[in-house]
């Protein structure tokens, strides 16, 4: 792989060419593989079948050369330029013909040392391509999800604008009471929706230049990386098959010698080279979003703030979009030194032209896997993040944005009992000495306020608003809304996010998975569902999964937590004294029984003579 060369910087918006020219070459492997097949059954009979053989797959490479080569729609025709891999192709071609006998053993060593590793190759390749090709799907999705979502709050902004016209032509009518207050009413609604388009037409900007400058091209170096990986691999196994011949049949060392020699001149990057040349092509980048007010109402771009109405339902976003922003930032956080390393060793890999191709087949399966998640995290969070800005930069100082009288768990759902089981271990987890203390105040600043507003310091208190989310959650009102995008079911969930569990109470999950909601999230970000495909039921992340289906009314309660089984125990390694409410003491030598595992945070809930409370997990064995 090359350190230099890469088609995401290259090619702009280039997707759809690249992965039809890899895509190529992956097929291409199956026609390696029947050559050693076929190459297998002729070396049975002897040389005079073998050249007949070859000159076959002369015209097979002959009429992919273009393809395989520059892809399948060049803007610059290659002529009579070659691809480096079919350069080395057609050169053990060429020294295949003028191989006269061979033997049974031969025979058997080219079916098991070189047909089935293609065959290998081939299948690890393809899964890699599908597994990018729906990374993309992915992002496109999202990118088409955040436009469609801007056309929706223009539609839903122009309908209230009819609605406000109307009123106020009946108010013209009427000098009533009734009539100035539906007037009021629909310019009430009017402006909450001017301020929902507002923010859509920033998120849908963003999301728009993250897709194009940093999504895509990430999907294209990852369509690149899997070429050249098979390339090297592909090598190796043209090697293999030399090395056999050449063990086999002494007399014809020579020109496998020669065989070699070009092989090993095709770098994993030269075939890149070739491809971007001949497919640069001109782009423009698409034009930002603007505003456009309705033909009904003549308005500008500025967020209205006419009353504690709209004040309070930007204060509500506020809120919502900051918990989301804490949440999606935790997790980025989390991924980041993964991927940090992840990419560092595929750099090194880039530079080291000699590494094991299946070593970088593997690195490259983990780092598409986690480049995913992480990439996934990093949309919603510049989501909350150009909401967090469209706020508070577009509204004037005299209004008080200060959020802490939002109470989020009023505003969803009921928690059950393993929810509030859940929440409860966390936030005493957030309490311990042990764990290194995060700042509670963080704040996201646009750089440009637009409408000569000064830019204003938000501050995040997420494990404040969570503790007092704990202490108000069996007054907390149960509400449901569901959206229903385009023609997709209504009550058909679905999974977003692969997600692995990390506890015991929790669930594994995989994009495709049939789920049901069991416990809708009360705020806690977490909701419990049974995964249908598996048959297992659990807790997984709200942000992972988007449940459809209508909020079950009446519901039994959710069960209590099993007991974990009276033989699972840890013994106590050092004395432990209880720092406050909750914790629990131990003494070196104590057996403590385990009722629930660590879930991450370093502590476990357990129970030792008669007594329960969380303890220091790396205290015990």
């Amino acid at each position: 792989m090359s350190s230099e060369l890469s088609i995401g910087n290259e090619i702009k918006d280039g997707h759809k060419e690249t992965y039809k020219w890899v895509l190529n070459n992956i097929k291409w492997l199956s026609e390696l593989e029947a050559f050693y097949r076929d190459r297998a059954k002729l070396e049975k009979e002897y040389s005079s079948k073998l050249a007949n053989m070859t000159g076959e797959y002369f015209s097979k490479k002959s009429a992919g050369t273009v393809a395989l080569s520059v892809g399948d729609t060049p803007t610059t025709t290659p002529g009579s330029l070659e691809a480096a891999s079919l350069v080395a192709w057609n050169e053990i071609l060429s020294q295949t013909e003028k191989v006269s006998q061979d033997h049974a053993q031969l025979a058997q060593e080219l079916e098991f040392q070189v047909a089935d590793p293609i065959v290998a190759l081939s299948k690890k390749c393809e899964f890699l391509l599908t597994t990018i090709n729906g990374f993309n799907t992915e992002l496109t999705e999202k990118r088409d999800h955040a436009y469609a979502t801007l056309e929706k709050a223009k539609k839903t902004y122009d309908d209230k604008c009819v609605q406000m016209e109307n009123a106020r032509a009946k108010q013209t009518k009427s000098s009533s009471d009734r009539a100035q207050r539906k007037a009021g009413d629909r310019e009430h609604e009017m402006n909450v929706a001017k301020n929902h388009y507002l923010i859509k037409i920033n998120q849908a900007n963003r999301i728009k230049d993250k897709y194009y400058f940093q999504d895509v091209p990430e999907a294209l170096d990852l369509l690149q990386d899997l070429n050249e990986s098979r390339t090297r691999v592909l090598n190796s196994i043209w090697i293999s098959a030399s090395t056999v011949e050449r063990d086999m049949c002494k007399r014809i060392d020579s020109r496998l010698v020669t065989a070699d020699s070009v092989v090993l001149q095709n770098k994993s990057n030269l075939d890149t080279a070739m491809f971007i040349k001949h497919n640069m092509k001109e782009w423009k980048e698409p034009a930002d979003f603007q505003y456009t007010p309705s033909s009904v109402w003549h308005d500008d771009e500025q967020f209205v703030v006419s009353s504690n109405g709209e004040l309070q339902d930007l204060k509500v976003r506020l809120a919502k979009a900051q918990q989301a922003y804490e949440q999606m930032n935790n997790y980025a956080n989390s991924e980041i030194g993964e991927l940090t390393s992840l990419n560092k060793q595929k750099q090194e890999a880039k530079s080291q032209d000699s590494l094991n191709g299946q070593q970088v087949l593997a690195l490259l399966s983990k780092y598409s896997k986690v480049i995913s998640s992480y990439t996934s995290h990093e949309t919603a969070k510049l989501e909350a993040e150009v909401e967090i800005e469209s706020i508070q930069n577009n509204v004037a100082n005299e209004h008080d944005l200060n959020t802490d009288d939002i109470d989020l768990a009023k505003l969803g759902k009921k928690s059950g009992v393993f929810n509030r089981f859940k929440k409860s271990l966390t936030i005493s987890s957030e309490k311990k000495p042990s764990r290194s203390d995060k700042a509670d105040a963080s704040s996201v600043v646009s750089a440009d306020s637009k409408g000569g507003h000064h830019n204003r310091l938000s501050l995040f208190r997420g494990r404040d608003r969570a503790e007092s989310d704990v202490s108000r959650m069996s007054g907390s009102v149960d509400t449901h809304d569901a959206s229903v995008i385009g023609s997709v079911d209504p009550n058909k969930n679905r999974v977003l996010y692969s997600y692995q569990k990390q506890d015991v109470d929790e669930v594994n999950v995989t994009v495709g998975d049939n789920i049901t909601l069991l416990t809708a999230d009360s705020g806690t970000g977490w909701t419990k569902i049974k995964n249908e495909t598996t048959g297992n039921a659990g807790l997984v992340p709200t942000s992972y999964v988007e449940i459809r289906e209508k909020a079950r009314t009446n519901a039994p309660p959710a069960p209590l937590p099993r007991k974990a089984a009276a033989n699972h125990t840890m013994e106590a390694l050092y004395n432990y004294e209880a720092q406050e409410d909750g914790e629990l003491s131990i003494l070196e030598g104590d057996f403590v029984t385990i009722l629930r595992g660590d879930d991450g945070s370093g502590w476990t809930y357990g129970e030792v003579h008669g007594q329960k409370g969380l303890f220091p997990t790396s205290y015990c064995k």
